[in-house]
């Protein structure tokens, strides 16, 4: 008897995918009914419009926003009418005899509440994640040390993804992949809906485990095989799919062990996750470390040219300062963070001079202070002046070669070395020539990720007809899970798509990622700002930078507010006990922080505006205020939203100005583009002779 499938397939901007998926099913020569169901996780990419104008008799479920994998399918199940419902990736082929296949399995097998065929990469090999047990402490553990790659055939360190078994063989298991997972509706009807807190990866792990749970057994059957187009789904997904997966796997222990197994079994459990998460952080980060590790080998290299130069031989001085060498090491490596130059300019080798040099002379500081690791005046100056050549030299060689194109094809992870990753915000005429300029121009350093716009769904085709290969990864209301999902470090507005506006909230809203804003200026339109021109072929570069979030600026002005405030504290420590003592009771007043943070502080009833302001000083020492910032807001007034810290002066009291919230965002963003210690030092002694 042919029975009724619901296919459940769920969909997120993977529209040619999904058109092959479904095509495929129409092809099956299953006998019964087969109710196709799709959930469109609001995709941009037409999807949904593909759905209705090719496959009409889909039944197509629309959602405003992507609430994720396991809300969709929860969607569909809600909807399925079918005795067995297949859960199927949009991102999978299947053959024409899978559904009769399986479904006649299931139909002989009666004690089988889930099965899952044979999956194949698209490269015809066999994915592992077909066939493979719950993740237990002795189960992972040889995956985590990499012995299952070793000894695959091995039934303890192939235990996880079972390898030690015959892909071509049937067998009961513990899981199946969720890409394609077919269910009994009795199965269904007794464990329930799949765990909506499963955003995107893990819920077929935690479904299987309560399937058991339930009494049922799972079965791999290879009797079919479908090609399943591994991560082409979670590719437009605008956020951390590592972070996610890793995070999934937490909650799978928390969920299903946290009351049966002992408490040494779950912190192995959880240790070994964490420990796989920042393994696997670190390897797709390597574009990014790879500069430190240069920079480390350079302040080496120096050492062992400089050491023998002074003793006439490497050994055994090195080995006995070892430890002096790697402290040094760290100093110009710190250093040469600050000045950014392991985050957004890579190659800037003026930078790179300047961090040298500091580094520098922070080690002849420091050897002052700390004897017991003084090393030779002659080595160290030998050393630092090598160093002051090799850490700004191998980037000035590395701009050279990448200005001629030779290391356009050498990639770390997706993004070319030494590249800056960046999206075009705004995916009109504009945006598409843009990226085209780019593209025909190596020596920008830019590495164009793909586009954002405020309205993605709008775009029929990223196609100019000047080939550029850049794709829609998001919608401007995702901009911050896309730039940490895909690690960018620039933001190109184009004005065709964008007003000033807009652009300007996006800078705020993304301005804590410390970021590179270009904008793309419209005949005269250009934004107000401490800002570099940058020409692109016929397209000028305006670049905009919030220089007060760079970490430098960070670092010296919070220095600056301690030393400061804590002096101030000092000297004016007697005034404080005479107010106290004048003064019985003082005004206490909340305030706005920085980004909706609030404060409470205390005020005299003097007249005079910097004795009654005194004990301010005590909230610029702990961090809550800074001596330069935004006005000081009271929490009675709403819809306030300051983009730095409240100052104990700032530019819109220089001359006593009142003004509205419209005119004091115009001052913060002066104030946040402008920013630096002499700025800084020029509003307090103009704020002096404002009192």
């Amino acid at each position: 008897m042919n029975l009724t499938v619901s296919v459940i397939i769920v969909n997120y901007n993977v529209k040619d995918y999904l058109a092959n998926c479904l095509n495929s099913i129409q092809n099956s020569n299953y006998g019964g009914h087969v109710e196709i169901i799709v959930i469109d996780n609001s995709s941009y990419d037409g999807s949904a419009a593909m759905v209705r104008e090719r496959f009409p008799a889909v039944r197509l479920i629309e959602n405003d926003s992507n609430m994720g994998f396991a809300n969709g399918v929860n969607s569909g199940l809600k909807a399925a009418t079918g005795d067995f419902i297949l859960l199927l990736n949009p991102d999978t082929v299947i053959e024409e005899k899978t559904l009769s296949v399986l479904t006649d399995y299931m139909n002989s097998h009666s004690e089988v509440g889930i099965c899952g065929p044979k999956i194949l990469n698209a490269d015809g090999s066999l994915q592992l994640a077909c066939k493979r047990s719950f993740p237990m402490p002795w189960v992972a553990l040889p995956k985590l040390l990499g012995l299952s790659r070793l000894f695959p055939r091995g039934k303890w360190t192939g235990r996880y993804n079972l390898t030690y078994l015959d892909p071509d063989q049937h067998h009961s298991v513990e899981a199946v992949s969720g890409s394609f997972m077919i269910i009994r509706r009795e199965v269904l009807e007794a464990v329930g809906e799949l765990d909506e807190r499963f955003f995107m990866f893990g819920e077929d792990l935690d479904y299987c485990y309560r399937t058991i749970q339930a009494g049922y057994e799972i079965h791999y059957v290879p009797d079919t095989q479908i090609i399943h187009y591994k991560g082409e789904s979670v590719k437009s997904a605008p956020y951390d799919s590592v972070g996610w997966f890793y995070d999934a796997m937490d909650l799978f222990v928390n969920k299903h062990f946290s009351k049966t197994a002992s408490l040494l079994t779950r912190t192995a459990l959880k240790t070994g996750i964490t420990v796989r998460k920042v393994s696997t952080l670190l390897s797709s980060s390597l574009a990014q470390v790879l500069p430190v590790i240069l920079d480390v080998c350079m302040v080496g290299l120096a050492f062992m040219i400089a050491i023998p130069a002074r003793f006439g031989s490497l050994s055994p001085a090195i080995d006995a300062y070892f430890p002096v060498v790697a402290t040094y090491a760290v100093f110009w490596v710190a250093v040469g963070g600050l000045f950014q130059i392991y985050s957004r300019f890579v190659l800037a080798y003026n930078r790179a001079m300047l961090s040298s040099i500091l580094g520098f002379l922070l080690s002849v500081a420091f050897t002052y202070f700390f004897k017991q690791i003084a090393y030779s005046r002659a080595v160290l100056l030998g050393a630092s002046l090598l160093i002051t050549l090799f850490i700004p030299g191998w980037r000035l060689v590395a701009h050279i070669i990448k200005s001629r194109g030779f290391l356009r094809k050498v990639t770390v992870g997706h993004s070319p070395i030494f590249s800056r990753p960046a999206v075009i915000v705004g995916a009109g005429d504009e945006g598409l020539r843009i990226a085209h300029r780019i593209s025909r121009r190596p020596d920008t350093g830019i590495y164009i990720v793909g586009f954002v716009d405020p309205r993605p769904q709008d775009i029929s085709t990223l196609s100019s007809g000047e080939g550029t290969t850049a794709s829609m990864v998001g919608s401007t209301d995702d901009l911050d899970s896309i730039v940490k999902a895909h690690g960018i470090r620039e933001l190109i507005f184009t004005s065709d798509r964008l007003d000033n506006e807009s652009i300007v909230a996006m800078m705020d809203k993304t301005k804590h990622l410390r970021l590179t804003y270009r904008v793309v200026p419209r005949e005269r339109d250009i934004l107000l700002g401490k800002a570099s021109v940058e020409d692109v072929s016929d397209f000028p570069f305006v670049s905009i930078e919030y220089t007060l979030y760079h970490r430098l600026n960070v670092v010296s002005k919070r220095i600056f507010d301690v030393v400061f405030s804590g002096i101030m504290l000092a000297l004016f420590s007697p005034f404080f006990l005479v107010l106290l003592l004048r003064y019985t009771q003082w005004e206490k007043t909340e305030f706005w922080g920085r980004e909706g943070s609030r404060f409470t502080a205390w005020m005299t009833p003097a007249r005079n505006r910097f004795f009654r302001e005194l004990p301010m000083l005590l909230k610029i020492l702990s961090g809550e205020m800074s001596f330069v910032g935004s006005a000081m807001i009271p929490t009675t007034v709403g819809g306030t939203h300051l983009i730095c810290k409240p100052g104990f002066t700032g530019l819109d009291r220089i001359r006593k100005l009142h003004v509205d919230s419209d005119e004091r965002a115009v001052y913060d963003h002066y104030y946040v583009q402008h920013q630096s210690m002499a700025f800084d030092v020029e509003i307090l002694i103009r704020s002096v002779f404002a009192l």
